[in-house]
């Protein structure tokens, strides 16, 4: 009998009480609480970095384009226009923010261009805030970067000689051939895409070398190099020396901010103080290296 009591009190003693049951059940539930918490956290930082090496990955293509374009570019002192970059302001949503675009227009012969007679392309480049499917201002829209790059034949046909080249107002230049519905889609995420021109230095350290406003090189109301026919600009009429492309870039969360326009909810008071503290900007000096026959 002794030993029958004896082995009912050790069964007793290994169960659980309902206090510890209860003790390990919260314990359990912090636990989970904080694991959820950290992952959530790790997801976000994870989420936010891949955005960003996205963005720049793409501001990276951009840049290489740009500079593979500039660099070849082709200038021919003979009365033609060879380039044209108007200095324009990026529109809605950033009203106020004084954030740009270059419309820039060029010759260069394209490493991408298509296969066949002629290799001089005409080539344009626009950012502008729109669908990127469709190009349209609706819907769900986008800073995108488009680059239109005009094949050999037509670039000789339609683009070169008199008088379409004495002035880019063929219809292949304009903005809608640029974005031409999307199809001329490069890349997104930029918000401020800007290409300033600096002349050769004359040796005079009080001669300004940015070239300020539009630049057009040859043809009609030509501001730099040496046919430059403006007299209150005499001092840019000396060859182009480098141009300093600028991209400022965004990932696709502050971009989805400035979609569903909360700015309120980010403590800032404007969008270039928000943008200006949530963006990288990438610069780079591109050296022009043919010289004006």
């Amino acid at each position: 009998m002794k030993t029958l009591n004896l082995s009912r009190e050790r069964k007793y003693q290994n169960a659980f009480t309902l206090i510890e049951i209860m003790v390990a059940t919260v314990v359990m539930i912090v636990l989970t609480g904080l694991v959820i918490q950290i992952t959530s956290e790790v997801l976000k930082v994870w989420n936010r970095t891949t955005g960003k090496l996205s963005a720049n990955a793409e501001a990276r293509i951009a840049m290489d384009l740009l500079t593979q374009d500039l660099e070849t570019a082709v200038f021919r002192n003979n009365g033609q226009r060879w380039l044209e970059a108007r200095q324009l302001d990026l529109g809605d949503p950033l009203t106020g923010a004084n954030f740009k675009t270059t419309e820039l227009r060029v010759f260069s012969p394209a490493l991408d261009r298509v296969d066949g007679p002629g290799d001089i392309c005409g080539i344009s480049y626009l950012l502008d805030y729109r669908n990127p499917i469709d190009g349209s201002v609706d819907g769900d829209r986008t800073f995108v970067l488009y680059r239109h790059l005009v094949d050999p034949k037509t670039t000789f046909e339609n683009l070169m000689g008199e008088p379409q080249q004495n002035k880019f107002n063929n219809t292949e230049w304009n903005a809608d051939s640029t974005r031409d519905t999307g199809n001329n889609y490069l890349v997104s995420n930029i918000v401020d895409f800007r290409v300033d021109f600096y002349v050769e230095e004359d040796g005079d350290s009080n001669t300004p070398r940015l070239v300020s406003g539009d630049v057009f090189f040859g043809g009609t109301d030509s501001t730099v190099g040496t046919s430059a026919t403006n007299p209150a600009q005499a001092q840019f009429a000396k060859p182009l020396a480098y141009a300093e492309i600028t991209l400022t870039v965004i990932s696709d969360e502050v971009l989805s901010v400035i979609q569903n326009d909360v700015l309120a909810q980010t403590g800032f008071n404007n969008w270039r103080e928000y943008i200006s503290a949530n963006s990288e900007v990438f610069t780079r000096r591109v050296n022009f290296l043919a010289s004006p026959l």
